[in-house]
Order: C-alpha cells, then sequence, then structure tokens
C-alpha cells in the first residue's frame, strides 16, 4: 500500500468518524437538548437527521410521549361534615377517619431543559409528582365526602387535584405537565368498614323499629276508628229499629182499637187465643187453673 493511499484512507476513516460523531437522530417519540461545554445549546423536538460539534458537545434525550405515575395506595383523611339524608354512607363515616385512596396520573415532559436543571430522570420525575399528587389528593379531599366520591362529583373532585399539583408543578419549574389524574378507588380502612357496617345495621334496625312503631300506631289509629264508627252505626240502627217498632206498634194499637170498636168479641176471642198461644207453647209447661176462670171462657161457651 502506498503512503499516498494510505494516507487518504486515514482522512478518510478520520472524516467518517467526524461525520458520525457529528450527526444524530431524533426519533418521533424524543426530544432532545444540545449541550455545549455542558451548557445547553438549543432544544430538538422535531425528528429526523441532525448536526453537533463532536467532542465539545453532547446530546441528552427525553421522552415526548405520555407517561405514567402509578404510586401505591394511601391511607387519607375525608371529610364528613356535608350530610346527606341517605345514611347508608355519610352516616358511617365520622368526621375525620381515614380512608384507602388509589390514584394514578399521567404526564408530558413539556419543557426538556427544566426537565433536565430540576428533575434529569423520569425516576426522579415520578418522586417528586407522587409527593406534590399525594399534597394535592389530601387538601382536595379533606374538603369532600365518600359521598362526593362515589357520586358525579368524582369528575370535578380529580379536576381539581389536576389544577392543584399543575400549579405545584408550574411554581417549581420542574418542565412537565400533567395531562390526566384518576382516583382508581376508594375504599374504607378494614377498621372503619367494620364499624361503618355496625353504625349501618344499628341505623337500619332503628329505622325499622320507628317504622314499626309508626305502623303499629296507624293501625291503632284505623281499628279506633273502625270501632267508632261500629258502634255509630249500630246505635244508628238500633234507633232506627226502635222508631220502626213504635210506629208498628203504633199502628197494631190502632189496628186493635178499630177491631174492637167494630166486634168487640171477637176482638176478645183473638186476644185469648194469642194468649193460649204464648202460654202453651212450650210443650213443658204446667198451667194448674180453674176451668171457671176467664182463661177457659171460651172453652166454656163452646160446651
Amino acid at each position: 500500500m502506498s503512503p499516498k493511499f494510505s494516507f487518504a484512507f486515514i482522512i478518510f476513516a478520520v472524516f467518517v468518524i467526524g461525520l458520525s460523531q457529528s450527526l444524530f437522530t431524533v426519533d418521533e417519540r424524543e426530544q432532545a437538548i444540545v449541550l455545549h461545554l455542558g451548557q445547553p445549546k438549543g432544544e430538538i423536538r422535531q425528528p429526523g437527521l441532525h448536526f453537533k460539534i463532536p467532542v465539545v458537545q453532547e446530546v441528552r434525550r427525553f421522552d415526548s410521549r405520555i407517561l405514567s405515575v402509578d404510586p401505591p395506595p394511601e391511607q387519607m383523611v375525608i371529610s364528613s361534615s356535608q350530610r346527606s339524608a341517605d345514611p347508608v354512607v355519610d352516616e358511617g363515616i365520622a368526621s375525620g377517619e381515614p380512608i384507602i385512596v388509589d390514584t394514578f396520573a399521567r404526564y408530558r415532559i413539556k419543557d426538556p431543559l427544566k426537565f433536565m436543571q430540576t428533575l434529569r430522570t423520569e425516576e426522579n420525575a415520578n418522586n417528586r409528582i407522587q409527593g406534590i399528587m399525594n399534597e394535592a389528593t389530601r387538601a382536595v379531599l379533606g374538603k369532600r365526602t365518600l359521598k362526593d366520591l362515589l357520586s358525579t362529583a368524582r369528575p370535578t373532585i380529580m379536576a381539581d387535584i389536576r389544577t392543584r399539583v399543575n400549579s405545584q408543578i408550574e411554581r417549581d419549574n420542574l418542565g412537565v405537565e400533567i395531562v390526566d389524574i384518576r382516583i382508581v378507588r376508594a375504599d374504607l380502612t378494614p377498621e372503619l368498614r367494620q364499624s361503618t357496617v355496625k353504625r349501618m345495621v344499628s341505623e337500619l334496625i332503628e329505622r325499622a323499629t320507628e317504622t314499626r312503631a309508626k305502623g303499629e300506631e296507624r293501625a291503632l289509629e284505623i281499628r279506633s276508628t273502625a270501632e267508632k264508627e261500629r258502634t255509630v252505626l249500630i246505635a244508628e240502627a238500633e234507633q232506627a229499629s226502635q222508631i220502626l217498632r213504635g210506629e208498628g206498634d203504633n199502628e197494631a194499637i190502632k189496628t186493635y182499637a178499630e177491631a174492637m170498636g167494630k166486634d168487640p168479641a171477637f176482638y176478645d176471642f183473638i186476644r185469648s187465643l194469642e194468649a193460649y198461644k204464648s202460654s202453651m207453647a212450650n210443650g213443658d209447661t204446667r198451667l194448674i187453673l180453674s176451668p171457671e176462670g176467664d182463661f177457659f171462657k171460651h172453652f166454656n161457651n163452646a160446651r
């Protein structure tokens, strides 16, 4: 190999190596910062092929996708100052008692330079965001009830937490933005769950006793009203029967008087027959009377 060819080959190799050290690519899932002797030179947010000065410049890459933070469930204190008409949930939670809250967040790196200066790595970012989330969640839930978490107010609560977290991140210049925060689960602690069940049972028993007492009171009222109406109806019926009986007796007296006026003997005979019928209706009745008395005068006349 000639010296010229060797020199040319060396020059070409140096050029290739230098070119390879000068060119770099940024993926569509990435964003990068070029550092010149450790100082930020520029941000690269567009994917493609880019140039840097070898040796004196380096490239720091950061993810441009949505990243997740999934902290472990935390025990938090929830308010119960807002009472509802339904005791099934609220009445079981006394003010200041804890619940278990499980949350997660989605965030993205909005400003890679600030991110590099404050957090540097995604692990540090996750830890920092977890702390801010925990504080914001406690602050928001401290003013809310468990019923709120289980109702249509839940999205509003999550939005409040996200706003608080983003405000704190903005104040700290962390270079990230919370895209979404979700409350996955909100449960009672085992101790509180047991006491809540007892309170719910006690409350339901009390309500059942009250309902039963009201039912018995209502039943007594209905029975009293029915008895009163029955007494009134019987009294009215007896009054009507007395009136009808009196009218009948009056009509009978008139009839008897008319009959007696027309034929006194026939009237006397009819009255005697009625007396015979009344006194001898029972076969066991024994009458000891004189045949010559007025009671048997019609029998004597028959002879």
